[in-house]
């Protein structure tokens, strides 16, 4: 894309660079009264990390009736990846990383099953309920380990 000029008044342009779009992502941490972690192993033919070991979450979207509070994107994806519904217990973490096309904001929420059995669906393969030290053991996407020893913590 490179840069390009731009200004309201054509005697003096300004000049804009190529800038990193943000993308902001919602993330559940599922526990359940046994202290056991809900593991979800993303589909094999997924574009990001196929078969690796995640918890379930997705992009902020906006819709045609306007932007979903972070907690509804949450619920909305968790439903869609591992069909069941949720109670937010609280805000667990936050974390960003930068790629060459965007940079991603993830905020984590702790929390439970208020309806449902999850079972992997279109975009996961595989799911599991772990404790911290078999988690451990698993191919996982990056900070899966750390959020689910915080969780670990926060729930004693």
């Amino acid at each position: 894309m490179g840069s390009r000029v731009s200004g309201s008044n054509p005697g003096t342009p300004t000049i804009m660079t190529k800038h990193q779009l943000f993308r902001v992502v919602t993330a559940a941490v599922i526990y359940n009264k046994e202290g056991l972690f809900l593991i979800a192993q993303r589909h094999s033919k997924d574009e990001n990390q196929p078969g690796i070991w995640a918890i379930p979450a997705g992009h902020v979207e906006i819709s045609e009736t306007g932007l979903h509070t972070l907690e509804e994107n949450l619920k909305r994806e968790v439903l869609e990846e591992i069909g069941v519904e949720i109670n937010i217990e609280k805000y667990l973490d936050s974390h960003s990383w930068v790629t060459e096309d965007y940079k991603k904001i993830t905020i984590v929420f702790l929390c439970t099953i208020s309806k449902g059995e999850p079972e992997p669906l279109s975009e996961t393969d595989d799911i599991k309920w772990l404790n911290l030290e078999e988690v451990k053991k698993l191919k996982t996407a990056p900070n899966i380990v750390r959020l689910i020893e915080k969780a670990t913590k926060v729930i004693k």
